[in-house]
């Protein structure tokens, strides 16, 4: 009897310790993001705060997984494109075809020809779609549906999933593995990140998809890159730039192009920001300066939902300011100046990635899940994507060739 309690005694300690710890990692996250995010109001951080306390309440009954999820939840009702909680083990594997949304539907690959989605091991795509959007924060519907097909298409495991297709108007499965990104063929190229070139006699074309800090290709970051490539455009007369695959980066290297094209001091948003120990927000200018020579040209920038956070920035320096129209689609709408923390649970560890600012654009509307709508909407449809048309490249050209 006496072993019987000593056992029932020590499981007891266990499960406590367990419990605690789980405390203690649900109130770390909710105290980093009570002191970080940059909440309009006491009132509306005390709200968000009280979310979390039917979790601690009942955290020593939940699986993790399901803890982990609830905790997603909350975090997401802040509607923040920045604010988000991930494992810190990567995905190490990808589908080998790769899934992709555009004209309201979901395509993939198979032997040169483009075929729409219908599900994912005999569950509707929209339906998987829709429940992994439940712990998006914000940004735009679009945006989020594209953020959730980034998380549907990898993985911690090698696996195989059947891809349901309508294939001639009959429906017909594919085999597709995820396969590590070492499979993938990605050639060391700088033309990965940026590339340039003339799209006949007057219209140059220059595609920049990061703003990121860590590209460095033989000692050249981005805006290096960006140089090099504009260089041979010099001599058109109008220029597209393409940053639709742009989800941003560092907004200093950006203002390295878009400070070519102004001759003074510009405007271009605002960001508010909390004061340490402070509840109240702090207004700050953001200005655009001139960086080398003047580039006098007529210019358009190519958007799309996965344009976010930096390159939203970048949109904004140039649309905002007068500098280029923009065509395309609504950016995704977020950007945060995150604060990281690391937080651990039972071995693992978790990065808590908490927005510090929000971002208001010269008209006076929020950023955050808005975006920005190109002063030239395209509408792509499904025969656009079959023949696999480019209609927002080829808008763009008749836009200048209209006015030659």
């Amino acid at each position: 009897m006496e072993k019987f309690e000593q056992k029932n005694h020590r499981i007891e300690n266990i499960e406590n310790a367990e419990k605690q710890e789980r405390i203690v990692f649900v109130e770390k996250i909710r105290k980093s993001i009570v002191d970080t995010f940059p909440f309009t109001s006491e009132e509306e951080k005390n709200i968000f705060s009280d979310k979390f306390e039917s979790i601690i309440e009942n955290c020593g009954d939940l699986p993790e997984t399901e803890l982990v999820k609830n905790i997603r939840l909350i975090i997401a009702s802040l509607e923040n494109t920045h604010t988000n909680l991930e494992e810190k083990e990567k995905m190490e594997f990808y589908l080998e075809k790769q899934i992709f949304y555009k004209a309201n539907k979901f395509w993939i690959e198979d032997s040169g020809v483009i075929l729409e989605v219908i599900s994912v091991d005999g569950i509707a795509i929209d339906d998987l779609i829709q429940d992994k959007m439940k712990e998006c924060g914000g940004g735009t519907v679009d945006y989020k549906i594209t953020t959730a097909l980034r998380s549907l298409v990898s993985s911690k495991t090698s696996r195989s999933v059947v891809v349901e297709v309508k294939r001639e108007n009959e429906n017909s499965d594919l085999n597709v593995d995820f396969v590590g990104i070492n499979k993938f063929p990605i050639p060391v190229t700088s033309k990965r990140f940026v590339n340039g070139k003339m799209l006949d006699q007057q219209i140059g074309y220059l595609q920049i998809k990061s703003w990121s800090n860590h590209v460095d290709f033989n000692g050249k970051n981005v805006a290096d890159l960006v140089e090099e490539e504009l260089e041979p455009l010099m001599a058109s007369k109008f220029l597209i730039i393409d940053v639709r695959e742009n989800g941003g980066g560092n907004s200093s290297l950006a203002e390295k192009l878009a400070g070519r094209f102004v001759k003074k001091a510009t405007h271009y948003g605002t960001v508010l920001k909390r004061q340490a120990r402070k509840d109240a927000l702090v207004s700050s200018k953001l200005e655009l300066k001139p960086q080398g020579d003047f580039l006098d040209k007529k210019v358009v920038v190519l958007t799309g939902p996965k344009c976010l956070s930096s390159n939203e920035m970048f949109i904004m320096m140039m649309k905002d300011t007068g500098i280029a129209e923009t065509i395309g689609q609504t950016t995704g709408g977020g950007s945060g100046n995150p604060k990281s923390f690391d937080i651990s649970l039972k071995g693992k560890t978790y990065t808590l990635s908490v927005s510090s600012w929000k971002m208001i654009r010269n008209n006076g509307n929020n950023l955050e899940s808005v975006g920005i709508e190109p002063d030239l909407p395209v509408a792509i449809t499904v025969e656009d994507v079959v023949s696999r048309r480019d209609v927002e490249l080829e808008t763009a050209k008749k836009y200048f060739q209209s006015s030659i």
